[in-house]
């Protein structure tokens, strides 16, 4: 009985932590300028906590061309009028990464990688509510960053008052 309460405890104390560690990432803000991009719509730039560089990139979805499996999804997922709307191409998707290493998972961020996805996920929400985005779509790769966007996308959502969907892979932000 005493090692499951111990376990309990445990399991508990890591539930706050990652809670603690989600309200610091809505807590971590920087100024971001945002300028029309070449291949993207939006491209802002920062230099990280850890003196890295990384951008963000927003781009219509007009003018992608997106995996058969993301469009398969969007298909299975979405409600008819945001469905409606990524076949039209009308939405954004956001991508960011280090400057010179690109957009997989680098490890560069290190002790800092709470504050520069912090930086990140306000930029973007920031962002798409000035553009009065109505659906934004992102996706994830690596398993470590699926369940990372898997936790985030719902709250991403609430502060950019939307709703959400995804499958793992592929996460859709969209007004009702």
């Amino acid at each position: 009985m005493k090692k499951l309460i111990e376990l309990l405890k445990e399991s508990e104390l890591k539930q706050i932590f990652r809670e603690e560690i989600i309200k610091e990432l809505f807590d971590t803000k920087e100024k971001i300028t945002w300028r029309d991009g070449g291949a993207s719509d939006f491209t802002a730039t920062f230099t990280g906590p850890n003196n890295q560089k990384y951008a963000i990139d927003i781009t219509s979805l007009e003018w992608l061309v997106l995996p058969d499996s993301a469009t398969i999804t969007a298909g299975k997922l979405l409600p008819d009028a945001s469905k409606e709307m990524w076949e039209d191409g009308q939405g954004y998707h956001v991508e960011f990464g280090d400057v010179k290493k690109g957009k997989g998972i680098t490890g560069l961020g290190g002790a800092d990688s709470a504050k520069i996805f912090g930086i990140v996920i306000n930029a973007i929400i920031d962002k798409m509510k000035r553009e009065k985005a109505e659906l934004v779509f992102f996706s994830a790769k690596e398993a470590s960053r699926k369940n990372l966007y898997k936790k985030m996308a719902p709250l991403i959502a609430s502060k950019m008052g939307m709703k959400q969907v995804n499958n793992g892979t592929y996460y859709f932000l969209y007004k009702e």
